[in-house]
């Protein structure tokens, strides 16, 4: 235990240095309000104010608005969402991070558990991944083993990288080797020289390096395409289909190098594999061609939904069609939505149908167990309602504390099932996470009178 808060304190340290003589900031990218809360509370844990924390809604005027902020911050840590509204974040990460370079890392927040999606997610330039829910613990943790504490490292990357684009190939080994010198085990630093002895000719000396890379971890990519794209150019086709074979193995979801594995199986006069790996690839872009149109229906939803909360839960219901037997854990945020639209309209055995729907998909998603409490409660069936918020709490417990409205509704059911005394103890943890909650104030009155 003591162990585990020692720990804890040296990334609080790493994270509040960041924040202040570091002159970091942080943008958010999502539409998570329990994640935005999560942020807010950890600046408030750490003891400094939220001004260098920005939120977002959206990933391209995120990525415009970072340029501007790093006139003022010497670094950013983006927290975005793997989707926002059913489009997929992951495939953009790299362009502005190619944009941003050393200045910018990139957390990808997800609540997909499936190897191969985190995968893609690294290979796509996250340098972090965290599955949700978050708490303001594992936050904080993420963000310190995130950050490179040796910017001087990374910004020797940058010169190398530079040096090594404008042909000043001697400059850039000598920057290359001052890394080295400072970490001996830099995977990097070892792409660099293979870089720069491809760009000799010297492929013998190019490969030796990859491989020296690549050997520095199991999981790391880059080495691996380096040899694949090495061997190609060296006309070596079994070699390049080994390569391939493997980053195909540790992240399947790339339609591009399907192809490539397809067109390698081609040349090699194996039309059975190669027409196998263009399959996969049109199978992975109709998915991607799904998820976009279902994100479509969905904007056009939430367009209408303050106005015509009907015509917006038709179109949420189509999204959730036209997804069919594709849907996932990053698309429970579709049942939620329909949910709230139906119950706005009365309509609450038909959200907790699409409730249950979710709870398929995802079974201890606490947030879905909640509003199926929330809709029982909307039709008097407090039993069932306290039934759900009890699960909801099971499984997902930072639920009640981080959430102010969600310890007042179940104190107002409580307080349906004439049980006063819990109904008082969930109003007090209500103002416990949130003081100004008047309508908790008020019941704890009225119950406490």
């Amino acid at each position: 235990m003591d162990e585990n808060k020692k720990k804890l304190t040296i990334y609080e340290k790493i994270v509040k240095f960041f924040l202040t003589d570091g002159k970091g900031c942080i943008i958010a990218v999502s539409q998570d309000s329990l994640l935005i809360k999560a942020v807010k509370a950890m600046y408030k844990a750490l003891g400094i104010d939220a001004n260098s924390f920005f939120h977002k809604q959206n990933l391209e005027k995120a990525g415009a608005d970072a340029k501007s902020l790093l006139t003022r911050f010497n670094q950013v840590v983006f927290l975005v969402e793997s989707s926002t509204d059913g489009a997929s974040n992951v495939l953009n990460i790299k362009n502005f991070k190619n944009i941003l370079g050393h200045k910018c890392k990139v957390i990808v927040m997800t609540s997909e558990t499936d190897r191969s999606n985190i995968i893609q997610m690294y290979e796509m330039g996250a340098d972090n991944v965290i599955v949700k829910p978050v708490s303001v613990n594992s936050l904080i943790q993420k963000i310190a083993l995130t950050l490179n504490p040796n910017n001087e490292l990374a910004q020797k990357v940058d010169e190398a990288k530079a040096l090594l684009m404008e042909n000043h190939l001697d400059q850039a080994e000598n920057v290359v080797q001052e890394i080295i010198n400072q970490k001996p085990d830099s995977a990097i630093a070892y792409i660099l020289k293979g870089d720069i002895a491809k760009k000799r000719k010297n492929f013998e000396a190019a490969e030796k390096f990859y491989i020296q890379a690549s050997g520095t971890s199991k999981m790391y990519l880059e080495p691996l395409k380096k040899l694949a794209r090495l061997y190609s150019e060296m006309n070596n086709l079994e070699k390049k289909l080994e390569y391939l074979k493997k980053l195909d193995k540790l992240s399947p979801l790339n339609h591009e190098r399907k192809i490539d594995l397809g067109d390698t199986y081609l040349r090699m006069d194996n039309e059975e594999e190669a027409k196998a790996n263009f399959d996969q690839a049109i199978r992975q872009v109709q998915k991607q061609a799904r998820d976009l149109i279902s994100s479509t229906i969905m904007q056009i939803a939430r367009k209408v939904r303050d106005e015509r909360p009907d015509l917006s839960s038709q179109y949420v219901a189509k999204a959730i069609e036209h997804k069919g037997s594709a849907l996932s854990r990053e698309d429970i945020w579709m049942f939620n939505e329909i949910g709230i639209s139906l119950r706005q309209q009365g309509k609450w055995e038909e959200a907790i149908g699409y409730y249950s729907q979710g709870l398929k998909i995802a079974p201890m998603d606490g947030g879905l167990y909640y509003n199926v409490g929330m809709a029982y409660a909307q039709g008097k069936q407090y039993y069932k309602a306290l039934e759900n918020f009890q699960k909801a709490v099971e499984v997902s417990p930072e639920l009640v504390d981080q959430y102010s409205s969600v310890a007042f509704n179940m104190a107002k059911v409580y307080q349906a099932l004439n049980r006063p005394g819990d109904a008082v103890k969930y109003l007090k943890k209500a103002l416990e996470v949130d003081p100004e909650n008047q309508s908790a104030q008020n019941l704890l009155a009225k119950l406490t009178s």
